[in-house]
């Protein structure tokens, strides 16, 4: 009689696990699918803003088509100080936009970059002046790209600017 009784309550212990894997079966797994679908989505979110649509490419522009316009002066940039540094860092920023010469706006705008220098320095100043000297060379692309999105956002998001070339000498006052 034991035994029997012992083989019922293994019996339903079973039938329990059964219940119980086939609930967790057609209720949590659903919905860990569709957490999964929605990290993926996130994931190739954030892949596509990596590459920005706006950005033109250089190989896709023809070397004859671009052109290059220079800011007359270098530019001095105060440069945020390193723990323990003393000395306030600087850096003379010299400042080259590459132009489309083939984009729409290219006629309206590149007269006006003589008026827009003010504006060029101002933008450059603020992102330059956030890097230490240290941070300075390890960031230039980052850099770069920021300058050419605030100022493609300047000039209105066209396809004039295709890129920002900094180069730079620092030193401490």
């Amino acid at each position: 009689m034991k035994r029997n009784m012992l083989a019922i309550v293994i019996l339903a212990a079973t039938l329990v696990n059964i219940a119980l894997t086939a609930l967790m079966l057609f209720t949590v797994i659903p919905k860990a699918q569709r957490t999964d679908a929605l990290i993926q989505k996130i994931c190739s979110i954030i892949d596509l803003e990596l590459e920005d649509p706006n950005a033109a490419d250089y190989a896709e522009i023809p070397f004859e088509d671009r052109e290059t316009y220079s800011l007359s002066n270098k530019i001095t940039v105060n440069l945020a100080k390193a723990e323990g540094e003393t000395k306030s860092p600087y850096a003379q920023v010299e400042v080259t936009l590459m132009l489309n010469k083939k984009a729409d706006s290219y006629e309206k705008v590149q007269p006006l970059l003589v008026n827009y220098e003010s504006i060029i320095r101002n933008i450059v100043s603020e992102e330059v002046s956030k890097y230490t000297t240290d941070e300075l060379d390890p960031n230039k692309n980052a850099i770069q790209k920021m300058i050419w999105t605030r100022l493609s956002t300047e000039f209105g998001n066209t396809d004039l600017l295709i890129g920002v070339v900094l180069n730079w000498t620092y030193d401490s006052k």
